[in-house]
């Protein structure tokens, strides 16, 4: 039972932390699904990454995931 409450709060701590940055994504006129999708499937990471790129849409991903230090 209590895997089953943990698995219910991650889904809505990514749902939420996915329609922050899709609101800022709109808000800023970048690519809005991209940021989303990472965002739902990583939580946390996709946040992250999605702060660290700055607005660069040029950027790899994966130099992205290079640039971000998880300490």
């Amino acid at each position: 039972m209590a895997k089953r409450k943990l698995l219910k709060l991650t889904l809505v701590v990514h749902a939420v932390l996915a329609a922050f940055v899709a609101v800022d994504a709109r808000r800023r006129g970048r690519c809005v699904g991209k940021w989303v999708a990472l965002t739902l499937l990583t939580g946390l990471v996709g946040v992250l990454l999605y702060l660290r790129s700055g607005g660069d849409e040029d950027l790899p991903l994966d130099e992205l995931v290079d640039r971000v230090e998880l300490e």
